[in-house]
């Protein structure tokens, strides 16, 4: 079999299971064109390794490049096409140096606070929108793109519960929501009513004033106005800046340490948040608890009972 055949045969299959595939598909393109339309078994080691390692520092995209070929070679040994794959073993080791940021409780109500600015007489609940959007991001765990996916009928308050479709790993969930979130939520469906509903209950929860879906292009411009108006930033020669997706992370690290200070069992807990954020499994949600002065102080604490109450066996016996 010649190596764009199976590239097509690979591609097809990955997208019939429902897979999106498109970063995929363009680095086992750029593979073949690299390669040439050659057998399979002419594929080499030098140049498979050489095609992934690219040229200059390591890359987070090199290390996608490995891990997409991985996976094709996988399919075309399981298959019999090839007795070996011709990948190195190793994957490209990549510096992990970007950190979330996990906004405060006050950093968190500024940006709100930040959403009286967009107050405008020709899109009068524009500012309403954006202020009840970011609290759904960060009060429901939400990806940006599932808060702007949401429709009137995904919202139900009567049992307090958001249904999210077809998201990230082709997963859909229920995420059900406090009180406090279900009435900002249920105030703003009523002004929302106001609004052209274009596609009835199928209409867009957050829109704009025409009752379309809002751009995730517009509401990135709109957050950083209100993070610049907050003044809710990292220092000016940071290579990152707060995002929208860190409310995410900031949701994950501000519920571990309530659970701290209950004195539940964090452990026993995190597969609950996994499930509530969407996650395929714990280590999805493990990559989202940085480790804060906030966080770090109540693991310290529950330590230092945990060895308290050591101590006091010891000295029992």
């Amino acid at each position: 079999m010649m190596l764009v055949e199976a590239i097509d045969l690979y591609v097809t299959l990955k997208r019939a299971l429902g897979a999106v595939f498109a970063a995929e598909s363009r680095i086992l393109r750029q593979f073949a064109r690299t390669l040439g339309d050659i057998p399979l078994d002419a594929i080499g080691r030098d140049a498979t390794h050489a095609f992934c390692r690219g040229k200059g520092a390591p890359t987070r995209w090199w290390e996608r490049k490995y891990y997409t070929l991985r996976d094709f070679f996988a399919y075309l040994v399981a298959r019999g096409h090839m007795s070996t794959s011709p990948l190195p073993e190793l994957a490209p080791r990549i510096p992990r140096s970007f950190e979330p940021y996990i906004y405060s409780r006050n950093e968190l109500q500024r940006l709100l606070d930040a959403t009286a600015i967009l107050e405008d007489c020709r899109s009068p609940l524009q500012h309403t929108t954006f202020r009840t959007l970011l609290l759904t991001l960060y009060g429901a765990g939400l990806r940006p793109s599932e808060g702007l996916r949401l429709r009137c009928c995904d919202v139900d308050l009567d049992d307090r519960v958001m249904a999210i479709w077809d998201t990230k790993f082709f997963k859909s969930r229920l995420v059900p929501v406090g009180t406090a979130l279900a009435a900002a939520l249920g105030a703003y469906r009523k002004a929302r009513r106001h609004l052209p509903m274009p596609a009835e209950e199928r209409s867009a929860f957050f829109a704009s004033r025409t009752g379309g879906a809002i751009s995730l292009a517009r509401l990135e411009k709109v957050f950083a106005r209100l993070r610049d108006h907050a003044e809710v930033q990292r220092p000016p020669d940071a290579r990152w800046q707060p995002r929208l997706h860190d409310l995410r992370h900031a949701l994950a690290v501000h519920r571990l340490v309530a659970w701290y200070r209950e004195g539940v069992d964090v452990q026993a807990c995190l597969p609950l948040l996994s499930t509530y954020l969407g996650h395929v499994n714990v280590s999805g949600t493990q990559a989202y608890l940085t480790m804060t002065p906030e966080l770090l102080a109540e693991a310290s604490k529950r330590f230092e009972r945990y060895a308290a109450v050591g101590d006091e066996e010891n000295h029992d016996a």
